[in-house]
């Protein structure tokens, strides 16, 4: 037989083999009817599924002061340290969602601008840190080109649609109009009555920064107990940052903190709770890795690895404190909160703090602490006397907050911001 007759015996036994496979598959009921169709809701799902592994930055942030002011002339509602889960923030947090997706900018204003504008009905919100404006819009769940940082956002109706200030801790202040209706703003500050609550701008404590939110109501807060908690161990640390936990490659210091090697990264594992971690952007696992370069990708991944912290010892939630844009990446710092009041270290250093090269973790110090609910209440000074304390340095604010300087019971106390 030749060549030529042997190719086309062959040519149509592929071609006899071809159609036998479809009939066949077309018998299978996964493939019956439009199996195209089948496939793409296949990949969509699995994109869905992807996506909602994500990080939700919603978590991001605990609590913040919230004013609303139905009108000035009888005073503000405040709620200091809001809870981002409770009913007051679920009211207020879509609107300024909305007001930034419709954001058109008018450019930079004064402080009086905004003073007499937060004399209209209105919302007025102090995230209680400065954030890139980015994160704050992602947080809410949107997105902005924008470029600047923001600490408070005021909804405010002194225009035919809301009007969206966005002020910085530095005292600029930038004007947006926004599509969002003002009847939105107006009615939700008609619903919560005035509390005693104002601005430093509007008080006799000319000395503050201009934007702090201060109330004369009594203010109380638990005590709050401290510890080490009982999941802190090498093994648990180790599992959860994707090292061996049965590596040979460890040694133990005189004071005994635990040294873990394993190229080209040290892991070390102090008694005290702390945690340290050196490392490179040669990494391949993707807990020390982002998504991307942006802002929103490295928060992102340091939330992956606070909670990966967090989930594995039985430590309290971690929330951001601050996040700065770095010559060579990012740097995050996180703290504790308890009952929605942020948790400080008499040292000034943050709970977690984290560098960021390029879109690798490379490095990170974490101090894993657990804070208990106590029954007692802590003895607060009286609101007055907070203020006038705190307006005797000026440009300082006034918060709220617990101080852990190692002992096993904290007390709330009002901090100079």
């Amino acid at each position: 037989m030749s060549k030529r007759a042997v190719n086309r015996l062959q040519n149509l036994a592929l071609v006899v083999l071809s159609l036998v496979a479809v009939g066949l598959l077309s018998q299978i009921p996964l493939l019956n009817g439009d199996w195209t169709n089948q496939v793409q809701a296949f990949l969509t799902h699995s994109n869905d599924a992807a996506e909602s592994e994500a990080v939700n930055l919603s978590s991001a942030l605990s609590a913040v002061h919230i004013v609303v002011t139905g009108d000035s002339e009888y005073g503000r509602y405040v709620q200091l340290y809001a809870p981002v889960d409770g009913p007051l923030f679920q009211q207020v947090g879509p609107l300024f969602q909305e007001a930034l997706g419709s954001a058109t900018e008018v450019g930079a204003t004064a402080d009086k601008t905004l003073q007499e504008a937060l004399g209209t009905p209105g919302i007025y919100m102090d995230l209680t840190i400065e954030l890139p404006l980015g994160i704050a819009a992602a947080w809410l769940g949107e997105e902005t080109d924008y470029d600047r940082s923001v600490r408070a956002m005021a909804l405010t109706t002194e225009e035919e649609s809301a009007v969206l200030y966005l002020y910085s801790s530095d005292g600029t202040i930038f004007r947006y109009y926004t599509a969002l209706p003002v009847s939105a703003v107006t009615d939700l500050s008609a619903s919560y009555p005035p509390n005693n609550g104002f601005f430093a701008f509007e008080s006799n404590y000319a000395t503050l920064a201009p934007y702090t939110v201060l109330t004369t109501e009594t203010v109380s807060a638990p005590l709050v107990q401290a510890s080490l908690p009982a999941g802190y161990s090498s093994y648990n640390l180790l599992t959860a940052l994707d090292f061996n936990a049965h590596t040979g490659y460890r040694y133990q210091e005189s004071s005994g903190t635990e040294v873990v090697m394993e190229s080209p990264r040290t892991l070390r594992l102090s008694p005290d709770g702390t945690v340290t971690y050196d490392g490179s952007e040669e990494i391949a696992s993707d807990l020390y890795r982002a998504a991307g370069p942006s802002a929103v990708d490295a928060l992102q991944s340091g939330m992956e690895l606070a909670s990966a912290l967090t989930e594995s010892t039985g430590a309290s939630p971690l929330y951001l404190r601050s996040m700065t844009a770095t010559d060579s990446g990012w740097q995050l710092n996180f703290g504790y909160c308890s009952t929605c009041l942020p948790v400080v270290f008499s040292d000034g250093e943050d709970a977690l703090t984290i560098t960021i090269t390029g879109r690798t973790i490379t490095a990170f110090t974490y101090r894993c602490k657990a804070y208990a609910i106590l029954e007692e209440t802590s003895a607060l000074l009286p609101a007055s006397m907070a203020m006038a304390i705190a307006s005797l340095h000026p440009g300082s604010g006034l918060s709220l907050g617990y101080v852990d300087g190692g002992g096993d019971t904290l007390s709330a106390f009002w901090l100079e911001i």
